[in-house]
Parts: structure tokens; sequence; C-alpha cells
């Protein structure tokens, strides 16, 4: 009976092993081979040791695409979600109006990202935009009017905001988490003379720890992989203002057509997403509490 239990759970879960070996497994194990390979558009995978690796490593800009990514996955573990925890802290006691706040916050979230990034190319061009407008309304003079993607001094800040402030994604998250924590715990806090501040320090937060750090897992993964927002606003410019490691990827493998050398920026993009979710979940102590129920 066990055996053929065993034969039916094999046979569900194949198709889907199939198509983790086809769409990820094969593709990764590609990359890491090519990547220790001269690999261009004309000639085929030579084998070449850690070339490409010493090529990426003494260019300045894959170092300033591995600065730029990290600040911006500090950013995004950070304040991006601490946002969305506030935001569901405040939504969940349903103040006034509650309803639509929910949903107004989470329109931002359901457009794409690409089409995000033209809406404020549009909105922010120094030729028609809403600075135009603004600077009509005050009276300033309109030849002072800063390209805010264009000028290295703001682009990286602004291709920040285009995204950190929409987190209606953790909100949503961490507003499930806290519908699942048994209200009798509240109740007895309460009793006990608690006020609405010190049920979410000493009762909600702690007993979120796992969801937050869920929540800063996929935000720091978001970071490392983000292009297509970057592309549409500035393609990593100007200069290397806005430079990431998948801009960096990008045009090593279409300007340059060095495939080999694409290969291994996508293996250390794969390393840096590793290193992280491993830090985060040895930060949080995420699966631990789990582990020791299970042994008690």
């Amino acid at each position: 009976m066990v055996k053929k239990k065993n034969l039916w759970i094999t046979l569900f879960v194949m198709p889907c092993m199939v198509m983790f070996c086809i769409v990820y497994a094969v593709p990764i194990v590609t990359v890491l081979f090519t990547s220790f390979c001269d690999y261009t558009i004309t000639t085929k995978p030579a084998f070449s040791g850690l070339k490409n690796f010493q090529l990426i490593f003494g260019d300045k800009d894959f170092l300033i695409s591995i600065k730029n990514t990290l600040v911006w996955v500090a950013l995004q573990s950070t304040f991006h979600v601490m946002l969305g925890l506030l935001m569901a802290l405040v939504l969940r006691r349903k103040p006034k109006g509650w309803k639509f706040v929910r949903t107004a916050y989470m329109i931002p979230n359901i457009i794409p990202t690409a089409a995000t990034g033209v809406m404020f190319t549009l909105l922010l061009n120094p030729s028609f935009g809403i600075l135009k407008s603004m600077y009509g309304v005050f009276g300033l003079d309109m030849s002072k009017i800063p390209n805010l993607f264009g000028n290295s001094k703001f682009a990286f800040w602004t291709v920040t905001c285009t995204w950190i402030f929409y987190s209606a994604f953790n909100t949503i998250i961490f507003l499930a988490e806290m519908g699942a924590i048994d209200t009798s715990i509240y109740e007895a806090a309460r009793v006990d003379g608690a006020k609405p501040w010190q049920l979410d320090r000493y009762i909600t937060l702690p007993l979120m720890k796992n969801v937050v750090g869920t929540c800063v897992v996929l935000a720091s993964v978001a970071m490392v992989s983000q292009f297509d927002i970057i592309y549409v606003t500035t393609k990593g410019g100007p200069g290397t203002a806005t430079l990431n490691l998948p801009i960096y990827l990008y045009k090593t493998a279409t300007l340059e057509n060095n495939y080999g050398k694409a290969n291994a920026v996508g293996v250390v993009q794969i390393l840096v997403g590793l290193v992280l979710v491993v830090l985060i979940q040895g930060l949080f102590a995420m699966g631990k509490e789990k582990i020791k129920k299970e042994v008690k």
C-alpha cells in the first residue's frame, strides 16, 4: 500500500520536476558552464578558465553595478518593507476610509513596472512634465528645471522613488498574517491593561518575525533582478549612476556580444541572491521555531 502511494506521489511530482529541469536547471547549468568559456555570437563555447571573472572584476563599471544593486537591496529590504508593515498596522485598525486607502494603495502595484517607468519619464520630463507646471506656478526660472533622470546627481534617487513607496504587496502579506493571530491573545492583553501600541510592540510584531523575513527576502531578490523600470527610465545612466547587475549583464550580452562574460555576470548575480537569502534567513532565524516544535 505504501509503495503504491509513493508511486502515485512520484507520478504527480514528475511533470513538475521535468518542467523545472527544462526551464530552470538546464539553463542554470548552461550559464555556469559557459561562464568559464570564450563565447560570442560568432564562436562556439571554448573553455577559458577564470578569464571572464577576471574581466568583470577588473571592470570599474561592474563594481559600481554591484554597489548600486546592494544599495537598492538595502533600501528595499528596510524602508520599502517597513512602509508596508506600517500601512498594515494602520489598516488593521480599520480607521475611517480604510477601504478606499487600501484600494488606492494597491493600484500602483497592479501597473506593470515598465509602464510605471514610462509614466514617471513623462511626468518628470523637464519640457512638459509636472516640474514645468510647478516652476510656472511659483514664477521660477524655467531654464533651471532639472532633468531628474538625466542628471547623475539626481538619477539614482529619482529611479528609487519610482518604486520604493509602492509596498502594497507587502501590506497584503502582513494583513493576512495579522488576521491569523489568535484574537484571544489580544483580549487577554487588553484585560491586563495593554495599550494599542503595546499590543503591536509585544504581540503582533514578535509573532510576525517569519513573515517579515519572507518579505525582506522577496524584496531583496526583486532588487537583485530589477531590470525593466531602470532600463525604461535611464538605461543605467547617466554614466553609471543607475547601473545595476541586470543592466550590466544586458549591455555585455547585447553591445559586446560577449555571452561568456555576460554569463559570468549572471553567475555573480545568482550568488549574490543566494548569499542574501541565507543571510536574511539567519538574521530572522526563519524556520528554527518550527524545527524546535517538531523536535518537542
